[in-house]
């Protein structure tokens, strides 16, 4: 008895058709996979900016002050407006996202008009020291006792899942002190920590004379809020 193997290749409309079948699950199942990428990197983001807000409060529980002096006196022309996910020496308009011109000074972020100086969370939260001045803040090991920084607060400062820094309006904070920044400013205005989210364009308001009623997040910036008011005064 012989035996016979026949190998049948597919023809040419079989291929077709199966590349076809392929291109409409791939045109149909990517708009998920995209949309589920996007949706796991905003709540990384929204991870990312609870942490560290969490952090800066902590700072502030330990301290008694916040984290807006970078030569360690309160209350003069050293303190800070923002705080900046970068090394100090990167703190440059060009190294972070611009503002996308659809809210009340969402330039200013980047350090236009009110953004005023930018310092790194980095020196705050994990190093309590910059190139100038060491300890920024007094140490203390007990807290509850002797007020004072008892950090690190953070292990690390990410990046935002899209590669830009995270930037804190630290300035309004209330009781902070900023040169410049009113105390109806400081009742009054949201303290986040913001990322520019996908398309890499603040749309979130920084300024002056916008209370937290017109400062919620905008656009697709995704963060957490330190604190301000649910309704204006």
């Amino acid at each position: 008895m012989n035996a016979y193997n026949s190998e049948k290749g597919f023809s040419l409309i079989e291929v077709l058709v199966a590349v076809a079948i392929v291109a409409i699950l791939a045109g149909a199942i990517t708009p998920l996979v995209l949309k589920y990428i996007g949706d796991a990197r905003s709540a990384r983001a929204l991870s990312d900016a609870r942490t560290m807000g969490q952090a800066i409060i902590a700072f502030n529980l330990d301290t008694g002050r916040w984290p807006v002096s970078n030569d360690g006196n309160l209350n003069n022309a050293g303190e800070l407006s923002r705080l900046v996910g970068l090394a100090n020496s990167d703190i440059t308009a060009a190294n972070i996202p611009p503002g996308a011109g659809v809210a009340t000074g969402d330039g200013n972020w980047d350090g236009g008009g009110s953004g005023g100086t930018g310092g790194a969370i980095e020196d705050f939260l994990r190093f309590n020291a910059d190139a100038d001045t060491d300890p920024l803040y007094v140490t203390s090991n007990n807290p509850a006792v002797a007020p004072g920084w008892d950090g690190p607060y953070v292990q690390d400062v990410p990046s935002d899942p899209w590669g830009n820094p995270y930037v804190v309006n630290i300035r309004y904070l209330d009781g902070g002190g900023v040169t410049g920044a009113t105390s109806t400013e400081e009742r009054d205005h949201a303290v986040f920590i913001l990322s520019a989210g996908a398309n890499g364009q603040f749309e979130t308001s920084f300024d002056d004379a916008t209370g937290l009623s017109n400062d919620a997040m905008g656009g697709d910036d995704v963060g957490w809020m330190i604190e301000g008011r649910a309704t204006a005064p």
